[in-house]
């Protein structure tokens, strides 16, 4: 199984635990020897699992003693987490920012070129994240965040625009992870009726409109989270006329 399959079913298997008190609030994480046998799988793995969950407020890492489960949690709907945060490379906003700017032009460039198999994709990823909600799945629910935006970066026909953004994932993963946005129930709400509103666009060639709800979409999460970004220029993308010559 690939690596990132294993991490993603260990943190799922992780969440699970903790929701259905196997494993305490409160209580210490166990070792990464005992976790890594009873998973069956590496301690590379169960590290990046950690890190997931911590990310997400289910365990809380406190230097010198060790890691512990959240000592409140509810996984939907208005929950108690306290996540992790962001990349410290880079400050929250400029993070955002990013997504704001490139994920707009790589969405305009797909709705030109976009075949049903990338349609087909983004309503499923979009369809699990809202099945995922009634579980109290966040795992999930980042996991085929992170697949939907991916999605519309693979299709893009700029092989340049790929690159920058896949370049750029280790950074942005933590806005995917981020779980502000996907814990209270008007904002996830919304998110996902702009993933579809996104799919539309895409589906009818609209590279301006796919364009104008990207933004949106980064906009609005990125004040679920508490950060205000600079509004783009309306509209951000050139009509399709060839430029004037010199």
């Amino acid at each position: 199984m690939p690596r990132a399959n294993v991490t993603d079913t260990a943190a799922k298997r992780l969440q699970e635990m903790i929701l259905s008190g196997e494993l305490a609030a409160g209580a210490r994480l166990p070792s990464q020897h005992e976790l890594s046998r009873q998973l069956g799988i590496s301690r590379a793995s169960l590290r990046e699992a950690v890190s997931i969950l911590e990310t997400l407020g289910f365990l809380s890492i406190e230097p010198g003693r060790g890691t512990f489960i959240a000592s409140n949690i509810v996984a939907a709907g208005g929950q108690q987490l306290t996540p992790r945060g962001l990349s410290d490379r880079y400050a929250k906003q400029d993070i955002y920012q990013t997504r704001l700017y490139i994920e707009s032009l790589i969405i305009a460039d797909v709705a030109r070129t976009v075949v049903p198999q990338t349609l087909t994709t983004l309503r499923e990823a979009t369809a699990v994240m809202i099945e995922a909600w009634d579980r109290r799945d966040l795992v999930t629910i980042i996991n085929h965040d992170r697949i939907f935006h991916l999605t519309i970066c693979r299709a893009c026909p700029n092989p340049m625009l790929r690159d920058i953004y896949e370049g750029l994932s280790e950074e942005f993963q933590g806005t995917w992870r981020y779980p502000l946005p996907v814990t209270r129930t008007q904002r996830f709400l919304e998110s996902m009726s702009e993933h579809y509103a996104m799919v539309d666009a895409l589906e009818a060639g609209d590279s301006q409109k796919a364009a104008a709800i990207m933004q949106e979409h980064v906009f609005k999460t990125a004040a679920a989270a508490g950060i205000a970004l600079r509004p783009l220029p309306n509209p951000m993308i050139l009509d399709e006329r060839p430029a004037p010559s010199a």
